[in-house]
């Protein structure tokens, strides 16, 4: 009987350990934070305000820039980070030619705190025709996709050809004015100060 009841036990600590065990896997990957957390979750796109003008032309990896917060950030418990907010950040890479790219980092966000790692990804360039955000983070030119005479419905002069031979020689560089909106996605959750 003692031999009966100390296998019962065993197999109850086992059943009891595993099922924690599993209650904690779950809770390590829950998609969403709590009602009552102070922290905006990763993957939330964010919009934010350029501070000063950037191009591929007199961009240098290192060189720091400012931005501030488009939108309120509120956690799932109402906390806010309010709109205009500072950001941080610096240049990662840029690059001209035919292929002109900008990669942005940031570097931290001003709270009520102080400042707090805003790790994030450029994702658009929303309003602007002539830039597009790239699934690495980066920012480029967008294409210009020529026309032909089919696409268009009306033939085209043969002096139209020579605006491609134009285009192709033109400056090839990404420009962000200042005041330019770009669309962040939070890369690590960001947790908001609630006091």
């Amino acid at each position: 009987m003692a031999c009966f009841r100390t296998a019962y036990l065993g197999l109850a600590t086992i059943l009891l350990g595993s099922s924690l065990l599993s209650a904690q896997q779950h809770h390590d990957f829950a998609p969403f934070p709590s009602a009552n957390s102070n922290e905006i979750p990763e993957g939330k796109t964010v919009l934010i305000r350029l501070g000063q003008r950037i191009e591929t032309g007199t961009a240098r990896p290192g060189q720091h820039f400012k931005a501030k917060l488009a939108e309120d950030l509120i956690a799932p418990n109402g906390t806010t980070l309010p709109r205009g907010s500072n950001i941080r950040g610096h240049i990662s890479r840029s690059s001209q030619g035919m292929h002109p790219r900008l990669l942005l980092s940031f570097d931290g966000v001003q709270t009520k705190r102080g400042w707090d790692p805003f790790i994030a990804s450029v994702t658009g360039v929303p309003g602007e025709h002539g830039v597009k955000g790239d699934d690495d983070g980066s920012i480029e030119a967008a294409s210009h996709k020529s026309h032909s005479d089919s696409d268009i419905g009306e033939p085209r002069s043969p002096w139209s050809k020579l605006g491609g031979v134009a285009g192709f020689f033109s400056d090839h560089s990404v420009r962000l004015e200042k005041g330019a909106i770009l669309e962040v996605r939070l890369d690590h959750a960001l947790q908001v100060a609630r006091y």
